[in-house]
This record gives C-alpha cells, structure tokens and sequence, in this order.
C-alpha cells in the first residue's frame, strides 16, 4: 500500500532557482549514498500508475540501477524504458511532502506539496565545433552518464515566494544537503579527453568507474577517453 494520502488540495505551488548536479556512479557507490540518505522514499512522480507502484521500493531502485550499469560495463547502451522510469523518479524524507491525486478509477498520480529532490537520467552532448561537453541534451547523439540530482531554492505556494533555507518547513532540502556534501567528498569533477584536448567538466564521476569507463560504447564511438585522477 502506497504511503501518500489521497488528497486534492486548492491551488497550486511552483518552485524556481534549481541547483543541479549531474553524475555517474559505480553500483557499491549508488548503494553507499542511499545508506548515507537513509531514512527517506523513492516516488514515481512522472507516471500515471496504480497507488502501490507510486512508491519505488529501495531495493527495486537498486536493481534497475544495477542493470543500467552492468549494460555500460558490457558496451551497450542502456535503452531499457523500465530502467528509465525507475531512474526518474523524486527522493524524499517525508511521505507528506507529496499526495496521490486520482487521474482515472484506479489510477493516480504522486504531486509535490513541497519541494522534493528530483532525480533524473542524465545524458550529455559532446559539442566537436565548440569543444564543449554539454549536459542534460537528448538528442541521438548525447551519451547516457548516471544521473542529474537537483533541488529548488524558491518555493511559491499561490501567494508568497520563501527561500528554501528553513529545514523545519522545507524537509528535504536537509537532504539534498546531505547529497551534495556526499558528492563533493566521494566523487571527483570529470575531465574528458577528446581530440587532444583535455576538457574539464562539473559534471562528477564516482571513483570506482575508472575501471571500467573505457568500456562505454558511446564514449568509444565519439573517440572520448577519461582521464584518471
């Protein structure tokens, strides 16, 4: 049974000014970032879907993750359409920050009250004419990279815009706190080489991928290299 309560509240809220940080991860990686989260709930907020598949299970989140990894590990590239929702989806520390309003018998959607971290697949374009790596495009030519995390700072319920900054009313931005603190100390800012040049990116890159990056078949196809740290 779905944690969120069936609601349909008067008006609506917006939020702006996002902060966003785009990485690959290696799965014990994935898996040590979620324990360092713990407590909080993986929500599916982009589908229309039954009231017990709204929450994403840790475990399920963990398994799609792995087997996007295993398919870059294995030179593929990760089309999978269920690997890709299940990458999509919002983290949060309270089940009340979102509700589940029902969009057909039987069906519902979860929607944000509050701000939630929201996670997506994350792909970037590698730009030859500018030398440039540019990310979250979705074009054909992009290269699928782990994922983007980001968070609003403003928050505007109908009648007034307030900052983010207050953890009592806004829960999860502890959390995304918590994440960014996270990447900044286990992960390094990604530098590709491309030809001949060296191109130093924000975009972050786990550790633990040096072993393996070099398999990535997209990254072979555009003759892009990693340099390791």
């Amino acid at each position: 049974m779905s944690s969120l309560k069936l609601s349909q509240p008067e008006g609506k809220f917006s939020v702006s000014k996002w902060l966003k940080h785009q990485v690959l991860l290696d799965v014990a990686e994935m898996e040590e970032l979620c324990r360092h989260l713990a407590p909080f709930h993986f929500f599916n907020v982009s589908e229309i879907t039954t009231l017990t598949d709204l929450e994403l299970p840790l475990e399920r989140f963990l398994q799609s993750y792995r087997e996007y990894i295993d398919i870059l590990k294995a030179g593929r590239v990760p089309l999978d359409r269920q690997i890709q929702r299940h990458l999509s989806c919002a983290l949060t520390v309270d089940a009340n920050s979102l509700y589940a309003h029902a969009v057909q018998p039987e069906k519902y959607m979860a929607k944000p009250l509050k701000p939630l971290v929201q996670m997506q697949l994350h792909r970037f374009f590698p730009s030859k004419t500018a030398g440039t790596i540019n990310p979250m495009v979705m074009s054909h030519a992009s290269i699928h990279w782990g994922i983007q995390l980001a968070y609003p700072q403003i928050f505007f319920d109908g009648a007034l815009y307030s900052k983010v900054s207050d953890e009592t009313l806004f829960p999860n931005t502890a959390l995304f706190t918590k994440l960014v603190k996270w990447l900044r100390a286990q992960t390094v800012p990604t530098t590709f080489l491309w030809d001949d040049k060296k191109i130093s990116t924000p975009i972050r890159m786990g550790k633990q991928c040096f072993t393996w990056i070099n398999n990535h078949a997209q990254l072979k196809e555009q003759g892009i290299t990693i340099h390791v740290y």
